[in-house]
């Protein structure tokens, strides 16, 4: 005998009951319902088939949609969005969240953005999805098209202007960028790329009239990319003019890559004169050696420029070098260097001894026949970066820790210290020292140096991922019960692998110059 059919309030009460202990089976069962009752079925059968489906480990993404389609009804469009967020968005690889972007772009017309701007208690599950995605396409190879395309789906009136905070164990409270601040930062890099000048500057003007509080220096390069889309409609005195606006502000004056980037302008003019001195300029503001790959590259192709060739073969071998320690994959452009030179790139020297020898030709060519001045360190700040000095004519100088030749975790004891310097001016105008040379120090406590202790092949696991852009990978690394801080450029060979819960092995450089601790991943265990 045939079993009776089930009555729709059967099925229902009977896919509720399986609601939490087996969702699953409350998704075959509501399916059930959808295919026996069409009549019946209700945007409130619509919301709890798509909550079992939240729950449960196997869901039909299409039949959900069918369901928001159908049903257009704003508690099942917002719960379809989390959906989506959770099962394709949500702790998934990049290149996962990448095979699902035709799901969550649906988000856009099936499950409408939020007015995060006027309330921002709870998050919007289409807002982050997005922004996500456009994460995903900016890693490794800027995809300006996909990531203006996917932007325009959002409006950025709606968006939160506020910043969000994170507490991470070794760094205390850390404040990131807004959603707005993150949707101008990557629109406008994206318009730029796609030559779209004056919609970019149009934007980043909005952009810097609309947030009140930068992150990662996004107000400079809203500012810069004014400047380069002025450069691009070929208002290149209008560039320029900005790109010095910047260079002679407090907040510019010290960011190497506004140096870099005014230097590209040059070149492309064919002004190489000028632009040698804003890329030279560039490596006494810049950091870490790896971090300025493409800088010492532009500097190679300008000495090439002004008929200096030979003078860049040390360029060429710095290079090959940074992508040796870094383990990173060649690039065209590098490549033509080295077979120029025929760099022996099997046999070349560490980073560090390169640069040793390049800064001496890199002051040479800032400074050029200036004359060192004597002086005595009179005063060092309370916050340990710099001080006064006064010279043999009595003229009081700032300087700052980073100008010291030697470079010390430490400068508290050098008050009183002889030394010799160049006297340069800053954006002010004011009097300051460079290039700082300490002859004789007050104490003999030569601790502070930088030649601290290295803890090295330590095993650990990514437990944390802050940031995952087109700048890298920022998050910290669990060993031993402490979290450390690493930073990975978007140039290391094995980014994408760098996700939570991957083992690596890692070196831990202690704090020295200014700068906390540093980690550097060496090796992808598992």
């Amino acid at each position: 005998m045939d079993s009776p059919i089930e009555t729709k309030q059967e099925l229902d009460s009977k896919a509720k009951s399986n609601l939490e202990s087996n969702p699953n089976e409350a998704v075959k069962i509501y399916k059930s319902m959808y295919e026996q009752y069409p009549d019946q079925f209700n945007n409130w059968d619509a919301f709890y088939s798509i909550k079992a489906m939240r729950i449960s480990n196997s869901f039909d993404i299409f039949w959900a949609r069918e369901l928001v389609e159908k049903y257009k009804d704003e508690k099942v469009g917002g719960l379809y969005g989390w959906l989506v967020f959770d099962k394709c968005v949500k702790g998934k690889e990049r290149t996962e969240i990448i095979n699902n972007e035709q799901h969550i772009l649906s988000l856009i017309n099936l499950s409408p953005q939020k007015n995060l701007k006027e309330d921002d208690k709870f998050p919007c599950p289409t807002t982050i999805s997005i922004l996500k995605l456009c994460d995903a396409h900016a890693e490794n190879l800027f995809n300006a098209q996909k990531i203006n395309n996917f932007l325009s789906g959002l409006n950025y009136n709606l968006l939160s202007d506020k910043a969000q905070s994170i507490e991470t164990q070794t760094r205390g409270e850390v404040e990131l960028s807004s959603d707005l601040e993150k949707y101008f930062a990557l629109k406008t890099k994206a318009l730029l790329k796609l030559n779209e000048f004056e919609s970019c500057k149009e934007l980043c003007s909005i952009a810097l009239q609309s947030i009140q509080k930068f992150h990662y220096d996004n107000d400079l390069w809203f500012k810069m990319r004014i400047a380069l889309s002025e450069d691009g409609l070929g208002n290149s005195e209008k560039s320029e003019e900005l790109f010095k606006e910047l260079l002679s502000s407090k907040a510019g004056s010290g960011k190497w890559f506004l140096y870099r980037d005014i230097s590209q302008v040059y070149f492309e003019q064919d002004n190489f004169e000028k632009a040698w001195k804003y890329a030279v300029d560039a490596t006494f503001y810049g950091n870490e050696p790896h971090f300025l790959i493409g800088l010492y590259l532009l500097q190679a192709r300008i000495l090439f420029k002004l008929n200096r060739a030979s003078e860049a073969s040390i360029l060429a071998e710095l290079i090959a070098s940074i992508l040796k320690e870094q383990q990173w994959n060649d690039k065209l452009e590098y490549n033509k260097l080295f077979s120029y030179f025929k760099t022996d790139r099997l046999n070349v020297k560490p980073v560090k001894e390169i640069i040793r020898t390049l800064n001496t030709f890199w002051q040479n060519e800032r400074y050029g026949n200036k004359t060192k001045t004597k002086g005595v360190i009179i005063s060092i700040r309370h916050n340990g970066k710099g001080g006064k000095i006064k010279d043999s004519n009595g003229t009081v100088l700032d300087f700052l820790k980073k100008d010291l030749v030697r470079k010390l975790k430490s400068i508290d004891n050098l008050k009183g210290a002889n030394v010799v310097f160049y006297s340069m001016k800053n954006f002010e105008g004011k009097d300051i020292a460079e290039s700082i040379e300490v002859l004789n120090s007050p104490t003999q406590n030569n601790s502070n140096n930088q030649n601290s202790q290295t803890n090295q092949n330590l095993e650990g696991e990514i437990v944390k991922i802050l940031h995952d852009n087109e700048r890298g990978k920022v998050g910290f690394i669990k060993c031993n019960g402490n979290e450390h801080y690493f930073s990975v450029n978007p140039n290391y060979h094995s980014i994408s692998k760098i996700t939570v819960g991957t083992k690596v092995l890692f070196d831990i450089l202690s704090a020295k110059d200014d700068k906390k601790e540093q980690t550097r991943i060496k090796k992808i265990i598992a």
